[in-house]
């Protein structure tokens, strides 16, 4: 997949918004398909590292998206069929989780002065459309905007919501977690069921 165009000046802009990186802690809302809806492989991110999503490239990057909002959670979780002109009773079974979080490094992209520093706005991050860039074979300028984040070992990004207007996702990269200072807790873990033996 080709780099999205405005990668390398995205990289120098994002190396001056290091500054702006700043601890965040609450409670967010994951909606989960039932086949990651296990203890063992809710928080991965494997299954956006494998098909991407907005904020990471397929094939890349462990990603775990959530919300702030339980309503955007959800929002969140029908987009997909919804862009394909699917009725939503096709997105279900869903499993809907809260959990935990502690971060030390989150750039806020909801704030306008990080985004003035990135030379962007709040339509561009929410207005693209990632999938077709993708299947043209390109990495969308928000895939781009998360890859360098990752790259530059941030643990998440506080984005806008676009299934959700005035809603807030937070990004999470599990494998930048600074151990045991950051985290991502299921609440109520052990009501999910472990993974399966032998499925992937």
């Amino acid at each position: 997949m080709d780099q999205h165009p405005q990668a390398q000046r995205l990289k120098r802009a994002l190396a001056r918004c290091a500054r702006f990186t700043s601890p965040w802690s609450g409670i967010v809302f994951r909606s989960a398909s039932v086949g990651y809806a296990n203890r063992d492989d809710l928080l991965t991110g494997a299954g956006a590292k494998v098909n991407g999503a907005r904020w990471n490239p397929p094939n890349s990057v462990a990603t775990v998206y959530a919300s702030l909002e339980i309503q955007t959670a959800t929002a969140e979780a029908l987009a997909h069929h919804r862009y394909f002109g699917l009725g939503v009773e096709t997105a279900l079974p869903r499993v809907l989780v809260s959990i935990g979080a502690n971060l030390q490094r989150v750039l806020n992209l909801v704030d306008q002065q990080p985004r003035r520093a990135l030379a962007l706005n709040r339509g561009q991050l929410i207005g693209e459309d990632w999938r077709a860039e993708n299947a043209a074979g390109k990495e969308s300028l928000t895939q781009a905007v998360g890859r360098l984040a990752w790259e530059a070992e941030w643990e998440g990004l506080l984005v806008p919501s676009a299934a959700d207007p005035g809603g807030v996702n937070l990004i999470v990269f599990p494998g930048n977690l600074m151990s045991p200072v950051s985290y991502l807790l299921i609440i109520n873990r052990d009501q999910l069921p472990p993974k399966k033996m032998g499925v992937e």
